[in-house]
């Protein structure tokens, strides 16, 4: 299924098929560079430069070049879980010539699936890459601090109202590469997301990272359910390691959209 723009020539939302993995996870890629948690899951000590119009990663050297590479380890290891576990991923499709390229990425689970995925999963999406690259404090922050803290939120949030938190929709991630934004394509991408769910009647759940993408998820309905602060004493406001004053935590907040009204 597609948008309607898909007809006019204009930019279009599709499900991606597995040979748009590639270049979904590379937009992924480069707009987690900066984000705080991914900083934090990865002991990111400087943050990657800005690159809006830098689409190879091979041009960048040393520690920039490693963080990149590790990011994108992470990122494909996300998406293959997701497949796995029977989630999808949708693309936003824009024109490039007599072509079209990938702007934008949302990664869904649908109803009854958990991004907390079962160790099988794991290891068949090549997860002990993520070992190899982020190390065993990594995957503690990721696995033992940042999940459980979340799921214990979504479940005091859901039992308030007799539900089931894996009885809802999970945007796992929304993304649109650098160099697209500001193009409405995030809009594009939600509303076809909610077209989906709408059709459920369930609950739509995710985790804003920074402060821009908790108002941009307000404004589409997601409501905060709590607000958390990871790293405290070891990252500043953008997870990047820090000491003393600086180092913060960086926030997040957990958010639900309960209704389609």
């Amino acid at each position: 299924m597609s948008t309607p723009n898909a007809r006019l020539g204009g930019p279009y939302v599709r499900v991606a098929e597995p040979r748009d993995y590639p270049e979904a996870i590379r937009v992924l890629t480069r707009a987690f560079s900066r984000d705080p948690s991914m900083n934090w899951f990865g002991g990111v000590k400087q943050m990657v430069p800005a690159y809006k119009d830098q689409h190879n990663y091979d041009t960048h050297t040393g520690y920039t070049k490693r963080t990149l590479r590790n990011l994108h380890t992470f990122q494909s290891i996300l998406v293959r879980s997701a497949i796995l576990q029977g989630g999808f991923l949708t693309l936003a499709i824009v024109p490039d010539g007599d072509s079209e390229r990938i702007a934008g990425v949302t990664i869904w689970l649908k109803p009854g699936q958990s991004w907390d995925f079962p160790l099988s999963v794991s290891l068949r999406a090549g997860g002990l890459k993520v070992l190899r690259g982020w190390g065993l404090n990594g995957l503690k922050r990721l696995t033992l601090e940042f999940t459980p803290t979340v799921n214990r939120s979504l479940d005091k949030s859901f039992k308030l109202r007799s539900l089931d938190r894996l009885d809802s929709w999970h945007l796992l991630s929304t993304v649109v590469d650098p160099a697209h934004e500001g193009k409405g394509l995030c809009s594009l991408m939600v509303k076809d997301g909610f077209t989906r769910a709408s059709r459920t009647g369930k609950p739509i759940h995710l985790e804003a990272t920074t402060p821009r993408s908790r108002d941009i998820y307000a404004h589409f309905g997601f409501e905060i359910d709590e607000e958390h602060r990871f790293g405290k004493g070891s990252v500043d406001n953008n997870g990047i390691a820090a000491k003393g004053e600086a180092a913060t935590g960086y926030p997040e907040w957990v958010m639900t959209k309960w209704n389609y009204s």
